[in-house]
């Protein structure tokens, strides 16, 4: 059985709770039905102080999204950084979604703006750019559904982008064998972003809202990387891809 721990950075919208419950509900949701083996989930609710106590309390971690950024000065925000920072320098498994791949760049070295470009939000096509970092190789371009106003504008010195386009550069990096980041929400269902983008309609302005809308239309790969982040966040991955590291060392 594999441990993941639930870092809950916000609630939903009033109006969605009865139906999705919560960030990380809507995650344990869709890795679940994605695995066959058992998986046990612990949630962490943030923004009212809790954190894992200790790094081997669970064998992996997300960190979800929130309507807050990354940049503003919320008294969670700080211990979240702190932890993430021990989590890198420990190389706990930690994957980051949105707001957490946003923070996890910033904790880390780079840098997040609340974008000029407006927002990005729908069915978007980026394209990989780099090496896999699962153990799988990534197709030309990964359709994943997208709802955010910010983005990562620097990297850490030692992370690695592997999908990007014009609109969002860093949309989704690696650090060592033990981050990964993605800008978009896998996680979410078409139901839930129509409603959500409907929220968010007067913020994300017309015609952004109902191109966005329409785009959910489109076939994602969720799936796809959903399978691909479960056997990242297994704790034997990253022992394997060490000995494969050292075994390349060796050989060169």
């Amino acid at each position: 059985m594999m441990r993941i721990g639930l870092l809950e950075t916000d609630v939903l919208y009033d109006d969605l709770i009865n139906d999705y419950g919560s960030y990380g509900l809507m995650f344990e949701k869709y890795l679940t039905q994605l695995d066959d083996s058992k998986l046990e989930f612990v949630y962490y609710q943030v923004q009212q102080g809790e954190l894992p106590l200790l790094l081997d309390e669970c064998d992996a971690y997300i960190i979800t999204g929130s309507k807050a950024g990354a940049y503003e000065e919320h008294l969670w925000i700080k211990p979240l950084s702190n932890w993430i920072i021990s989590a890198d320098q420990a190389r706990a498994k930690v994957f980051g979604v949105c707001f957490g791949h946003q923070l996890i760049a910033q904790a880390l070295g780079g840098s997040v703006e609340e974008s000029n470009k407006g927002w990005g939000v729908g069915v978007r096509s980026l394209a990989t750019i780099s090496d896999s970092p699962f153990s799988q190789s990534l197709p030309k371009h990964l359709d994943l559904i997208y709802s955010h106003k910010d983005q990562v504008v620097k990297l850490p010195d030692n992370a690695r982008n592997f999908i990007s386009d014009n609109f969002c550069p860093y949309a989704g990096f690696t650090i060592g064998q033990h981050i990964v980041t993605l800008q978009g929400h896998p996680e979410f269902s078409g139901e839930y972003s129509t409603l959500l983008f409907r929220l968010r309609a007067k913020n994300i302005g017309e015609p952004a809202c109902s191109d966005a809308i329409n785009s959910l239309r489109h076939s994602t790969d969720a799936n796809f990387i959903g399978r691909l982040i479960l056997d990242f966040l297994r704790p034997e991955t990253t022992q394997q891809m060490d000995e494969a590291f050292q075994i390349e060392e060796t050989l060169n």
